[in-house]
């Protein structure tokens, strides 16, 4: 869907064909672009549909893809505008406790991530102190000459660990789960 998107950004202009398959696009006209768009929201997969299961039969959540408007005189404040649209759409959909973050170019090659971190927010005695639960970023396959090696090591092994001056770590942006009270207020001692 987002490579459509583009494409259809690109040459300016949606196919009937698109218009009608997807709901988003039916608002969109001949002015809109990448940095100036009205919101498309297209649920591609509703959870709560008893046939919304995989191949081995298992049910399925509820997956959403979310283009949030922009326009060229409001300033869309980055991944921040992206997190606080997450939390709006997904408090309408679902209103579930905990959200997963993902930037649109990643994804996670470790079904077991999911498990993984509600490990952390379901633990009995510390579960209730977790706010987040991020997976570094690791890039596997770069060439010889890339300086950084793309693995991110030094900056998770070492320089993020503390960096906020309370102790604690940095959330880098992807690859994190949230638990949604704590991005919508909830208190800290």
């Amino acid at each position: 869907m987002e490579n459509r998107i583009t494409r259809a950004a690109k040459i300016n202009q949606l196919t009937e064909e698109q218009q009608s398959k997807h709901n988003g696009f039916s608002h969109w006209d001949s002015y809109s672009s990448i940095r100036d768009h009205d919101t498309i929201l297209q649920i591609l997969i509703d959870g709560r549909d008893p046939n919304a299961r995989d191949i081995e039969g298992y049910s399925l959540p509820t997956l959403v893809y979310l283009a949030r408007e922009k326009r060229p005189q409001y300033p869309h404040n980055f991944k921040a505008g992206a997190m606080n649209a997450l939390i709006r759409v997904s408090g309408k959909i679902s209103n579930g406790q905990i959200i997963h973050n993902i930037d649109c170019d990643m994804y996670s090659n470790d079904s077991q991530s999911v498990r993984d971190a509600l490990c952390f927010f379901m633990d009995e005695e510390k579960g209730q102190e977790v706010a987040f639960v991020q997976f570094a970023e690791g890039f596997k396959n770069v060439t010889k000459n890339e300086i950084c090696g793309s693995s991110f090591r030094i900056g998770m092994e070492v320089e993020f660990h503390g960096l906020d001056g309370n102790g604690g770590p940095l959330y880098i942006g992807t690859g994190c789960f949230h638990r949604r009270d704590t991005l919508c207020g909830r208190k800290f001692d």
